[in-house]
């Protein structure tokens, strides 16, 4: 957890500096949005090389290669003075593939350091460290961009990597190294093979839960590329009131995770609904909103929910699913949910053209609260392996 703060917090120094070095290179704003498309093309064509690598090698020393390859992007484009488009988009999309795997490979090896009977409690105090660096880092990441300039921040977000690594050591020797060339009738291949497409139907419970996962991300993506138009357009808001905006939501992220302990003996199914549900109604709420001091109060209830959706999402699937597989169910719901996220966040754009930003906001969140209605009938019973 230590060595995922900090790499969380260092990705923040990079991730606020890469849009405006390209903005301040090119001074297009398509230029910018071509960094986001290259960001997501990799993921979606490495994607079943990505969840045979987490589900047939050493988790741990992946967790390490991920960090290393993240540094050496970012040192390349600090060798280059930072003023080559071509390095910036390379180390956009090594980034990019680099943090999905990262974050992957993490929910697929937590039950592989902690055990069942602990996921509620890892993966809240993963959400915990996740959401003190998202409160924490942009402030200091723009600070650092305003007073030193891209570079520094680069040099920092290096240092950070290589913290990270060195943290990872401290793990044990990854238990399913040395099962590697055991490959189960259930284990073999990507999440394209036959066997685990197979396998997968015969999974009511896990068939619901991606179906659901992927309908929520779906719904979230336009969320979130409308939010600053948003602002924008309804309010005329500033960079700085975004980042008021936002502040909330890491605050409220953080607030659902350190009160973890009054709702973690809650049905797991229900509370994955409730967080559902919430995220429903902050974005109808937000939606609807005549002012800013409103849009943060539901921003703030957004960032509650959010974290409740990600604990059990994590959870669910992690206690649903052997270690040999739980890398591809994994990376199975991230792919298909980024490429019909591609297609949906389009096509809210055009309507929100054609009718207003306002509208599209308040039926994504309309449609999140139908997602949980519907996720307490579709879940149904889900099937036990959690040990008493």
């Amino acid at each position: 957890m230590i060595g995922r703060f900090t790499s969380s917090f260092g990705n923040w120094f990079a991730t606020m500096a890469i849009p405006f070095m390209i903005y301040d290179l090119t001074g297009s704003a398509m230029a910018v949005s071509v960094s986001f498309l290259l960001e997501t093309l990799p993921i979606i064509l490495l994607s079943p090389a990505i969840s045979k690598r987490i589900d047939h090698g050493s988790r741990k020393i992946l967790l390490q290669f991920c960090e290393g390859v993240s540094g050496l992007s970012i040192l390349l484009c600090v060798l280059t003075g930072c003023r080559n488009v071509t390095v910036l988009y390379l180390m956009c999309m090594v980034l990019s593939v680099a943090s999905f795997t990262y974050n992957t490979t993490v929910n697929a090896y937590v039950p592989d350091i902690c055990g069942n009977l602990e996921l509620k409690t890892a993966n809240t105090i993963d959400s915990f460290v996740s959401n003190i660096s998202m409160v924490i880092a942009p402030v200091l990441a723009g600070m650092c961009i305003e007073w030193q300039g891209y570079q520094t921040a680069l040099i920092i977000d290096i240092c950070t990597f290589v913290l990270s690594i060195l943290f990872l050591c401290f793990l044990e020797k990854d238990v399913r190294t040395g099962k590697t060339e055991q490959k189960s009738q259930n284990g073999k291949g990507t999440f394209l093979s036959r066997e685990f497409l197979q396998w997968l139907s015969q999974e009511r419970f896990l068939k619901a839960m991606i179906v659901i996962c992927i309908l929520f991300s779906v719904c979230g993506a336009i969320f979130s590329s409308l939010d600053a138009v948003y602002i924008a357009e309804i309010f005329n808001g500033s960079s700085d009131v975004y980042g008021y905006i936002n502040s909330a939501w890491g605050v409220g992220m953080l607030a659902a995770s350190g009160l973890y302990v009054f709702y973690k003996n809650i049905s797991e199914r229900s509370m994955f609904a409730v967080g559902i549900f919430m995220m429903g109604i902050a974005t109808v709420g937000y939606g609807l909103s005549a002012n800013i001091p409103v849009c943060i109060v539901f921003n703030f209830i957004g960032g509650v929910a959010n974290t409740i959706y990600m604990i059990y999402y994590r959870s669910l699937i992690q206690a649903s699913t052997d270690s040999e597989n739980r890398g591809k169910v994994f990376t199975f719901q991230s792919t298909l949910s980024k490429i019909l996220s591609v297609f949906i966040v389009f096509l809210a754009g055009v309507f929100a053209d054609l009718s207003s930003v306002r509208v599209s906001i308040v039926l994504s969140g309309i449609f999140t609260i139908f997602i949980a209605f519907a996720c307490l009938n579709a879940l149904g019973k889900r099937r036990s392996q959690q040990k008493d």
